[in-house]
């Protein structure tokens, strides 16, 4: 698979087709939050679909993020036939050995359950939604000795019986494996007390970036219209539909922008920031009622090539 899924190259979106093998999670440790679950799930019969009357088998079976695009198919039965575009990307396959490389399929867009059947949503809480895959996976993971947390585990049935359709699935009591001194059964003030509060410290420091870049865009016109002028380009040449939702200026670009204007390098967190503000919106989506005219549009080109 690593052969082929190089060989397509990460330069383009593909589209492709499979069949659902089932709902996993991957775990991973955080030196601030501490242990964190991420859903996932395993594909089958992985093919590339650009031409559909010559599909390209790439692998027998791969592992996807379990995005908001899949999760909206509803629950999934073993062997339903899905399909999606993705664009390969290549990354470290372990923590000691960061040369080793693999490549996986990131991005997944246009989600598809091409089987005729309806399904049941699956839940919005991600609380709940590990403990729905928990339950799922509980004879496996059981066996395993892998963690069956309560924190999840409870979440689950908590929102199962608060359905008027509950999903067919049965709800297993957690295990005490790490959660004697971090967890209580449906109590968790402490744990949440915690995030909010590091989470609210990121969200000040983001703030203070975005004020910091504020003040500085206001005071440089010309940047702020070259800016307007380059994230209007990007958007009109944006091949993805995604994209075209708001304005993405790319580091890269940022960076060259800031240099035709004599930005130092330490400031461009803070611009980066203030492009994600209202105030910079507002001025991208009417740029005060003035249209470039062609000659300003010719010379933009240049400048940003």
């Amino acid at each position: 698979m690593r052969r082929i899924l190089n060989s397509i190259g990460s330069e383009e979106r593909h589209t492709f087709q499979a069949n659902f093998g089932k709902y996993g999670y991957k775990r991973y440790h955080d030196p601030i939050r501490g242990e964190l679950y991420s859903p996932t799930m395993v594909v089958r019969n992985l093919e590339m679909v650009d031409d559909p009357e010559n599909p390209q088998l790439i692998s027998d079976h791969l592992w996807l993020n379990l995005t908001k695009g899949f999760k909206d198919l509803g629950l999934l039965k073993e062997g339903d036939r899905i399909q999606f575009n993705g664009r390969v990307s290549e990354y470290s396959k372990c923590f000691i050995k960061k040369d080793k490389k693999d490549y996986e399929l990131t991005y997944p867009s246009k989600a598809q359950l091409l089987t005729d059947r309806n399904t049941q949503k699956l839940p919005d809480d991600h609380q709940v939604l590990i403990g729905m895959i928990t339950n799922l996976n509980y004879k496996f993971y059981n066996n395993l000795g892998r963690p069956l947390v309560p924190y999840f585990m409870d979440a689950f049935a908590k929102w199962q019986e608060e359905q008027e359709t509950p999903l067919p699935i049965k709800c297993h009591k957690g295990n005490e494996y790490e959660s004697s001194s971090k967890y209580d059964a449906l109590d968790y003030k402490e744990e949440k007390d915690a995030y909010d509060q590091e989470r609210q410290k990121r969200e000040d420091k983001r703030l203070k970036k975005q004020a910091a870049g504020l003040k500085l865009l206001q005071t440089k016109s010309d940047l702020v219209d070259d800016l307007i002028s380059l994230g209007k380009k990007l958007k009109a040449e944006a091949q993805d539909e995604s994209l075209k939702e708001y304005c993405y200026i790319s580091n890269s670009k940022l960076s060259k922008v800031l240099i035709q204007h004599k930005i130092e390098k330490a400031k461009q967190a803070n611009i980066r920031q203030a492009l994600n503000s209202e105030w910079f919106h507002e001025k991208f989506d009417d740029q005060n009622g003035k249209e470039l005219s062609p000659l300003e549009q010719l010379a933009n080109k240049f400048n940003q090539n």
